[in-house]
């Protein structure tokens, strides 16, 4: 199991808890690469945690252009392919960074919450360690 945190200034979070592949010993790269997370955030008033799916290549993406990121300027992004979860960060180049995250209870029928956790660099610097140590736990299999 593996967390990422994405801190806000003010207390608020979004956690993705990365619990194990959905299908263990796969190495098929469409079906090897799945896995079950758990989201569980606090945004003002509302608490809550959703189950879901993503793949470790979205996992690896988001990581690698979060580690850009951490120049300041730029935009990352998480995106699930069952369109459940999604997370763009945009840096303003002076420390600051914005996340946008929309969460979807169940894809394409679901309720939705969509929040923004507003943080700086120095928040960050723990998430994209955390990152590193999910997609080195998790790494993709197979080939495309």
């Amino acid at each position: 199991m593996c967390e990422i945190t994405l801190r806000a200034e003010c207390g608020d979070f979004l956690t993705l808890r990365i619990l194990h592949r959905s299908s263990p010993g796969c190495t098929d790269y469409w079906d090897g690469n799945w896995v079950q997370v758990d989201v569980i955030v606090s945004a003002g008033r509302f608490r809550g945690e959703v189950p879901g799916l993503l793949r470790t290549d979205e996992l690896a993406a988001f990581a690698e252009s979060l580690t850009e990121l951490q120049s300041l300027r730029g935009r990352a992004k998480l995106e699930t392919m069952e369109d459940w979860l999604s997370i763009h960060a945009e840096g303003d180049g002076r420390g600051h960074l914005r996340f946008r995250c929309r969460i979807c209870d169940q894809p394409g029928i679901g309720n939705t919450l969509d929040c923004t956790l507003v943080t700086d660099q120095t928040f960050t610097r723990s998430t994209v360690t955390q990152l590193a140590q999910a997609v080195q736990a998790f790494p993709i299999v197979g080939q495309l």
